[in-house]
């Protein structure tokens, strides 16, 4: 059915003062709460600066660590060309190359991860390992050759490129380089330190991928990690500063495949090339996508390949061809494979198999078999991670849901899981109700905030926001191509199965990809003869991209990573002005024995930085502690139980555990006086002038005699 003429049967200029009004609303909420990044952006500035910009050593590692990124790119394209021209498939009609290679190198890294974890599982992380599979990778990619020589941009006549869309491409390298930036800094990112960084090192000084003592993360499913596995390894030959900038490179590497997946897409769509680059605008332009992406957290791949499975699917839905269902099936297993969270993405695709088949009742049964049998085949693919698991704990999915499938391991019980539970329940606010579920899209897009939980710990910005009436308005009155219908209900599948879940907006952005690709297609079929009405669109779209990058270009600011990255500014400078507790690991990595151990309290459990053996608790970081005082009588006995422990210093942040009224060692069963007694005897432990190595208002060290 062809669109109808919107723009006669509504007054255009209403239509654009629509826009425009929805617009200004957006951004001035969205402004009106940005004071603690975007609106400090002035002041931010200036902490790029404060020393020597350049250094050789500094910048030789960090540009090591790029080389050696692209080694690894290489050869996922080349380990990928070459199995995925094995794979018969027709292409689309409105073919695009880029769309073809992404999907390609994706394939790629997706079977090099699976290929590292067996690697890991025969003990043969070693650098000889890593060299043979860059020169396999390399070889591959030079037989490969061949065919992508004959591979263009855009298989379409070129059109001519305005000075919009010059601004608009400088617009989208912006995040991406600042991306890049960051993401060849030293890692300062939580998560980055308790596991995406921590457990590859560990690996890599192990030999293998065996499960890490007391890391509960080494049970979870790490195929993103392996590539920093990989990374690691290749840059160990120079030291260690050149590897983690190559981890950390070859991490950012899907933050730009994933725009380049975007863009393709949408140019088979048949948008122009400036509403591709706009969707492209829209994802690089989210805050959490940049501080991902330079932050080396994983959920950027994750977003790749669901972004493919999905595309997969929808090219299985017009054509019916095998090859489809085999690289969704590789995409979903390689979403398996990073994150458990991507099992809604399955729920999401079992009811499009099931649609499809109704759709055809001559092959009704054919087509639900081998729909059923991919995505059986990807959890095939992402099983070795959850057979592993399973073998070790007695549960697949430990360290989740103990309440429901009983697992063991040290450090970790049905206690804690519920509590993790409970935890990633207080994303988007406690005891939400239906106007706080109802009003999420508004809050999201909104109130988000960075660190803090109840506002979804994260910055989406407000551009899909902004498109998306106008995608349920297109959706509603005019005939959108079945791959935007198809990519919309797997997003508000995925969305609804988000919002009774974990709130953390990370979780999200793997819908993100499509619906941008749905919202710009939507004004181009919506407004097809253009007008001010399309125009007003595009650039109010444009707009509120434009203000959420101000916030990704304040948290680039905070952290200031570019001297570092160009040797300006040593390592240990740079940790020591973004991690307070760093010049006590410096303390302890230096003087005191390599076989010092060490118990952390309430240090984010960073061990990536500290180089001495560990004991502390993963997440709940006080718990050993709490455990230990209230099964103690007095001091005594709580120093003889840190004794038999083995450790030889206790570092803990207790500038907030000794608040009556927010201390985690309080039990508010128990009487005032026996917490304060035992609140008495965790400070005469971690605060023994007797034993303190050093102190300040936050942070205690002490020996352990």
């Amino acid at each position: 059915m062809a669109a109808p003429k919107v723009e006669n049967s509504i007054s255009t200029y209403w239509v654009a003062l629509l826009i425009a009004t929805w617009a200004t609303v957006l951004l001035a909420a969205f402004t009106a709460n940005r004071g603690g990044d975007a609106g400090q952006l002035g002041n931010l500035i200036s902490k790029l600066g404060g020393g020597p910009l350049f250094g050789f050593e500094g910048f030789r590692d960090s540009f090591v660590g790029g080389l050696i990124a692209v080694a690894v790119l290489i050869s996922w394209f080349g380990l990928g060309t070459f199995l995925t021209s094995f794979i018969r498939r027709a292409s689309a009609e409105r073919h695009s190359h880029v769309l073809e290679i992404v999907m390609s190198i994706s394939a790629g890294a997706a079977v090099w991860s699976l290929i590292w974890f067996f690697i890991g599982l025969v003990g043969l992380y070693n650098v000889g390992v890593a060299v043979a599979a860059a020169v396999i990778g390399l070889a591959l990619a030079v037989y490969s050759g061949l065919r992508v020589r004959e591979m263009r941009s855009e298989s379409r006549t070129p059109e001519k490129r305005s000075g919009i869309d010059r601004l608009l491409i400088f617009v989208i390298a912006v995040p991406v380089i600042l991306a890049l930036i960051g993401s060849l800094a030293p890692p300062t990112a939580k998560d980055t330190l308790l596991y995406h960084f921590a457990l590859p090192k560990a690996y890599v000084a192990q030999g293998g991928n065996a499960f890490v003592e007391g890391n509960i993360a080494s049970y979870l499913a790490l195929g993103g990690e392996m590539h920093n596995v990989w990374a690691m390894l290749l840059g160990g030959l120079l030291d260690r500063r050149a590897a983690e900038a190559a981890a950390g490179a070859v991490n950012w590497l899907f933050f730009p495949m994933l725009l380049a997946a975007i863009f393709g897409w949408a140019r088979e769509l048949d948008v122009s090339r400036r509403s591709g680059m706009l969707a492209v605008l829209i994802v690089a332009a989210v805050p959490t996508a940049y501080h991902v992406a330079a932050s080396s957290y994983v959920d950027l791949q994750l977003a790749l390949y669901v972004t493919l499975a999905i595309y997969a699917v929808c090219r299985w839905w017009k054509s019916l061809e095998s090859g489809w269902l085999v690289l969704m099936a590789l995409f979903l297993g390689a979403s398996l494979s990073i994150k458990l969270t991507s099992i809604f993405v399955f729920a999401a695709f079992a009811l499009i198999v099931l649609l499809r088949a109704r759709g055809d009742n001559e092959k009704a049964g054919k087509i639900a078999v081998g729909g059923f049998a991919a995505l059986v085949l990807a959890i095939v693919i992402a099983s070795p991670w959850y057979l592993r698991t399973w073998k070790a704990t007695g549960s697949p999915v430990f360290p989740f849901y103990m309440s429901i499938w009983k697992g063991e391991a040290p450090g970790w019980d049905v206690e804690r899981s519920n509590l993790f539970q409970g935890m990633n329940a207080q994303y988007g606010g406690e005891n939400k109700s239906a106007v706080d579920y109802a009003l999420a899209p508004w809050n999201l897009s909104v109130n988000a905030q960075p660190e803090i939980a109840k506002y979804f710990d994260g910055v989406l910005g407000i551009a899909v926001l902004l498109g998306l009436p106008v995608l349920l308005f297109a959706l509603w009155k005019i005939e959108l191509p079945v791959e935007l219908k198809i990519a919309g209900a797997v997003a508000a599948i995925m969305y609804l199965l988000w919002l009774f879940s974990s709130q953390q907006l990370r979780y999200l952005l793997p819908m993100v990809p499509v619906l941008a690709i749905a919202v710009t297609v939507s004004v181009d079929k919506l407004f097809e003869d253009g007008g001010i009405a399309r125009k007003a669109m595009q650039f109010s779209l444009a707009a509120g991209s434009a203000f959420a990058l101000l916030v990704s270009v304040a948290w680039f600011c905070q952290i200031a990573p570019l001297r570092v990255v160009l040797g300006g500014e040593s390592r240990d400078a740079y940790l020591a002005r973004n991690l307070d507790y760093y010049p006590y690991y410096q303390y302890l990595n230096t003087e005191t024995p390599a076989d010092a151990k060490v118990w952390l309290i309430n240090i984010r459990r960073d061990t990536y930085n500290l180089d001495r053996p560990v004991v502390a608790d993963y997440l709940f970081e006080d718990w050993t502690l709490r455990k230990m005082v209230w099964e103690s009588r007095n001091t005594t006995e709580v120093k003889a139980k840190t004794a038999a422990l083995g450790v030889q210093h206790i570092l803990t942040r207790h500038d907030f555990m000794f608040d009556y009224a927010t201390s985690a060692l309080v039990d508010d069963k128990k009487p005032r006086a026996e917490n304060d007694a035992k609140l008495r005897m965790a400070k005469e432990l971690i605060l023994d002038p007797a034993n303190i190595v050093r102190s300040d208002d936050k942070f205690s060290l002490v020996r352990v005699f």
